[in-house]
């Protein structure tokens, strides 16, 4: 019995641990958002963290490329209106995101506008950005 508990400790500790780690953001810049606008590759919509695929530019000079995006969890998002089904292959979108520091093509959601002009996440204006920049249009 001692040699049980022994091990349910152990486990519990580096389940801790790497619960923590994987949490960490030092990965994404935090003082900076992105926005792209593209067209929805895939979205998986999985735990720990669903994903969002877009193929666009951050701005009109930039070359079109496919862009990862890391969201929350499923329960987490459908607390902000996206569901499996919200978004689809093909729609029309502007994703708005904290980009990796390394530089690679990917980052951490901040909110996504759906093609019917609707913002998921964080409000625009909240995180200053202009309304107007949104439409995925």
């Amino acid at each position: 019995m001692k040699k049980l508990r022994i091990a349910f400790a152990v486990a519990a500790a580096f389940a801790g641990g790497t619960a923590f780690a994987h949490h960490s953001f030092a990965m994404f810049d935090q003082h900076k958002i992105v926005l792209i606008k593209g067209t929805l590759l895939k979205f998986t919509y999985l735990n720990p963290h669903s994903w969002i695929s877009v193929v666009g530019s951050v701005d009109k000079e930039a070359a079109v490329g496919r862009w990862d995006i890391e969201a929350t969890s499923p329960s987490a998002l459908a607390g902000i209106g996206i569901h499996a089904d919200t978004l689809k292959p093909g729609d029309k979108l502007t994703v708005a995101f904290h980009p990796l520091r390394d530089g690679r093509h990917g980052g951490s959601l901040v909110f996504v506008v759906t093609p019917d002009g609707v913002a998921h996440g964080a409000k625009p204006a909240d995180v200053g950005i202009e309304t107007s920049a949104v439409n995925p249009q």
